[in-house]
């Protein structure tokens, strides 16, 4: 199959089907690509439309290119980001692929694809030390990998001075809040609260890393849903936060996959501090 061109603009067809097409309105055929939504964009690629893909393309390259680099070279991420995504087009022409979450799709395409080729190049390693052949290869060093590390970074990084320095001296350095309480004119209990809010800090700033509120395309009430989904998933939004938050997943299922996701890290978030 030959690979579709990302690039350029041309006006949408005039002829889609219907069926393809998952919001309601014919007239919204005709509106500038980049104000609809992924899954709009995605409808219009199963219907045979290359710019709809070519504006997904656009939409997250970069991110794209940002998590291929944490797992190979500059160069080889580039193959690996076009590799994926022409995979992921593949699958939606002929009625595969994600019919939600496309930014989680391509990332965890990119993943395999990555892994894919860490695997082919462990397969030719010129050596004569057994011990180099014989031992096991885990991908990603066996620990949370470089691209989860640097939205943790991220995650740290946001947050105030006070939590920092606390984080640092108590969860990098390991010292006791005995030790601690003299460098910050603390009581030691008091430098036990200040870790405690500072690590739920942490936890919050690095779900943050995951949810996008700055996307035009999206919904103004979409975008407002997902400023709030870290508190709603935390258990610390109020109640009418909650109540519109939960009527809105009923209705969204963009919102919803972000909401799961979310869920399923916040799971897994006893490592982060760490």
């Amino acid at each position: 199959m030959e690979k579709p061109y990302f690039g350029g603009a041309r006006e949408i067809e005039d002829e889609i089907e219907p069926d393809h097409v998952p919001w309601d309105g014919i007239a919204r055929l005709r509106a500038d690509l980049s104000d609809l939504s992924d899954d709009s964009l995605i409808g219009l690629v199963r219907g045979g439309n290359t710019d709809a893909f070519a504006e997904l393309f656009e939409r997250y390259r970069r991110p794209a290119l940002r998590l291929a680099g944490y797992y190979s070279n500059s160069v080889d991420g580039h193959d690996i980001v076009a590799e994926s995504f022409a995979q992921v087009y593949d699958l939606l022409r002929r009625g595969k692929g994600p019919q939600t979450s496309f930014r989680a799709y391509v990332f965890t395409s990119i993943r395999h694809e990555a892994g894919r080729r860490a695997k082919m190049r462990k397969r030719i390693m010129p050596t004569d030390d057994v011990e180099t052949v014989d031992r096991p290869v885990l991908f990603g060093n066996g620990a949370i990998d470089r691209f989860e590390r640097e939205l943790v970074r991220d995650a740290f990084a946001s947050l105030p001075q006070r939590w920092q320095t606390v984080l640092w001296h108590l969860d990098v350095d390991g010292r006791k809040p005995r030790e601690v309480a003299p460098l910050m004119g603390l009581k030691a209990n008091s430098v036990s609260a200040l870790a405690y809010r500072a690590r739920d800090g942490l936890r919050k700033a690095y779900l943050e890393q995951h949810v996008t509120t700055t996307d035009r395309s999206l919904p103004v009430v979409c975008r407002n849903v997902r400023r709030d989904l870290v508190d709603f998933v935390r258990d610390s939004a109020t109640q009418r936060v909650v109540t519109l938050i939960d009527s809105h997943l009923d209705a969204c299922a963009s919102c919803n996959d972000v909401h799961l996701e979310l869920k399923e890290l916040n799971v897994h978030l006893g490592a982060v501090a760490a």
